[in-house]
């Protein structure tokens, strides 16, 4: 992904950064187009890759006295009246661009210049007189940064492999992330596949100041649990004017931008916010001819007016991108989800830049809030719900089973237990609330979904409106009882763009808002197309909510079915030390047989062998 690296060192002049830069830049270029911008001034060195798109003039960028510089990767939204305040107090632009203006306000107001952000962006700033460099990226986490401390430096970068262009690095496997990743499908906390590489948690400000690392944290997710409730039409009245809000705030520049639409209400709200002046506006679906997804995202496409495009999702690609996907997400993204990756290359030809709907879901929707979590009476209760979310189809005791019995007893690493002590971080009154605080900070959407965006930025640029600062600000104090299964949202929705509201989610396969007589009517329909289907032996098509089909994809499509036992049988992958080959083989042999669903589990396995293979 592109991004940033950097080195910096406690010594007053260091020939290793020089030589090493280069090679941190290289390691995140991932396209010869993209772009580089480096310093090397003594005891530091800051590398800038980006595809010319934010902030496109070469970084960094200095003060007037020349005694600060700033590197970013990002962009900031609706600052004019700050910066026209910045100027009044006798700052001066020449370039004006985001970093240049960030730079003014840290002059300005030090450190807590952060709490006047709102965007999407991880940022530098290099003080080279006192040798001292910060770190700052935005509340959510939405740019991911690694970094290692060692032997004097402080070494970091947007992807874990720019560090590991230090060859004094001594890679060793933390066995813990290894566990997370096959328990979870992805690693908690700030781990890494690499001891002592972590990710910079969100809204973090790091110091390194005379050899010494430091990390402050300005700002959480505040779910205001004191508060007075209001009417629903509160709700419904400034949900809407926030989601308009952010959504026009992510309109800024001269970008051509366009929607990744599927079938839930997430993206079909972004295009529906999108101001009719920046028509037409391009969206794109990918997955199975016919899925819920392709027939649901048409329809919005074209009752809105957009240019829709459609991908079909093959098996064969998940055979050409898998390598590369685990390239890009050092390991950290199962490839079964980095879906078509030709995609956003196709995508480029009409825009630069993609409003993704990320998490919205979760943040407005209540989207795990299960009746387990709304329900438990105690800590032990709800700690269990969400470990049952976490763990999905499996268990601890089947996950401990795949690994070979000497290797998982050195580890002393108890899955439950380290994922509990990170769940007694959130300590909010409501259950509901310390469930969406956890999901939505260093667990799911941070350590997940948020590699789906790591593998768009190779190709480009991404906003978040559902991560405006207001918005946010206004749905933590929503009560849980509307959150819970999207119901202030959905009525939301109705309200703002009736014209969609009648148009499926692909959640539930009925309108937005149903009526009890339709989900009847439903209900029995599909009733009947089973009971038809029992009698005929297929009549009616199997139900294509989901976009893609990676269990029968690996069961009989030959080339991704060769390609997998290839990889996960061969020689070196058995000599592997992590694992019960015995019940592995069962596993595939299980899966191939058509007995049981382990293309998730299937889909660990490649991407872990591949990550140790790169």
């Amino acid at each position: 992904m592109p991004g940033l690296v950097g080195i910096v060192s406690s010594k007053s002049k260091n020939t290793v950064i020089e030589e090493l830069l280069p090679m941190m830049c290289q390691s995140i270029k991932h396209e010869t187009w993209h772009k580089t911008d480096a310093y090397v001034s003594k005891a530091v060195g800051l590398g800038r890759i980006h595809l010319g798109i934010f902030n496109p003039e070469p970084q960094p960028i200095f003060n007037e006295d020349k005694t600060l510089c700033i590197i970013m990767d990002g962009e900031i939204y609706d600052y004019q009246n700050a910066k026209q305040e910045l100027i009044s107090q006798g700052h001066r632009f020449s370039i004006n661009n985001d970093p240049e203006f960030i730079l003014h306000l840290y002059e300005e107001y030090g450190k807590d210049f952060v709490h006047k952000l709102n965007g999407s962006f991880t940022l530098i700033i290099w003080c080279e007189k006192s040798r001292n460099l910060l770190i700052i990226n935005d509340r959510y986490g939405l740019r991911p940064l690694y970094y290692t401390e060692r032997n004097g430096y402080l070494i970091f970068g947007s992807e874990v492999k720019a560090i590991l262009q230090d060859q004094t690095f001594e890679r060793k496997v933390d066995d813990r992330a290894v566990v997370d990743f096959f328990s979870f499908g992805y690693i908690l906390g700030s781990k890494t596949f690499f001891q002592g590489i972590e990710l910079l948690p969100p809204a973090s400000i790091m110091t390194y100041d005379t050899d010494k690392v430091s990390i402050e944290h300005y700002w959480s997710f505040n779910f205001n649990e004191e508060h007075k409730e209001y009417p629903e039409e509160y709700y419904i009245e400034k949900l809407s004017e926030l989601i308009l809000q952010a959504v026009k705030r992510q309109m800024k520049g001269k970008h051509r931008i366009g929607v990744p639409l599927s079938g839930g209400l997430d993206s079909r709200t972004t295009v529906a916010s999108i101001p009719k002046k920046y028509y037409p506006v391009h969206t794109f679906t990918f997955g199975k001819p016919n899925c819920r997804d392709a027939i649901i995202a048409k329809k919005v496409a074209n009752k809105l007016g957009a240019v829709h495009h459609f991908f079909e999702l093959k098996p064969s690609d998940l055979v050409s991108d898998a390598e590369k996907a685990v390239y890009i997400t050092d390991g950290m993204l199962n490839c079964i989800h980095a879906f078509r990756i030709q995609t956003y290359t196709e995508m480029r030809e009409f825009i630069d830049v993609g409003l993704s709907g990320l998490a919205g879901d979760l943040i407005i929707g209540g989207s795990y809030l299960t009746n387990e979590i709304l329900t438990a009476k105690n800590d032990n209760e709800f700690t269990h719900a969400v470990y049952n979310i976490m763990m999905g189809e499996f268990n601890e005791e089947f996950i401990s089973g795949l690994f070979e019995k000497t290797y998982y007893k050195s580890i002393s690493y108890t899955v439950f237990e380290s994922f509990k002590q990170l769940l007694q971080n959130y300590n909010n009154k409501l259950y509901a609330n310390r469930s969406d605080h956890f999901f939505l900070h260093l667990s799911r959407v941070t350590r997940f979904t948020i590699n789906g965006l790591v593998i768009m930025h190779n190709q480009l640029e991404y906003r978040c409106p559902f991560y405006d600062n207001d918005f946010i600000d206004f749905i933590v104090t929503i009560p849980v009882n509307l959150r819970v299964n999207s119901r202030i949202y959905r009525k939301t929705l109705k309200r703002m763009f009736p014209d969609i509201s009648h148009i499926p989610w692909q959640k539930t396969g009925l309108p937005i808002t149903p009526t009890n007589w339709q989900i009847r009517i439903h209900e029995r329909l599909k009733d009947f197309k089973e009971r038809i289907n029992r009698i005929t032996g297929g009549r009616f098509p199997k139900d294509t909510k989901h976009f893609a089909d990676y269990d029968n994809w690996m069961r009989n499509d030959k080339k991704l079915r060769d390609c997998i036992l290839n990889i996960l049988l061969d020689k070196r992958t058995l000599e592997r030390h992590y694992f019960n080959q015995k019940q592995i083989k069962e596993i595939l042999d299980s899966h191939m047989n058509g007995e049981k669903n382990y293309s998730e589990l299937i889909g660990r396995l490649l991407t872990f062998e591949l990550w140790h293979r790169i």
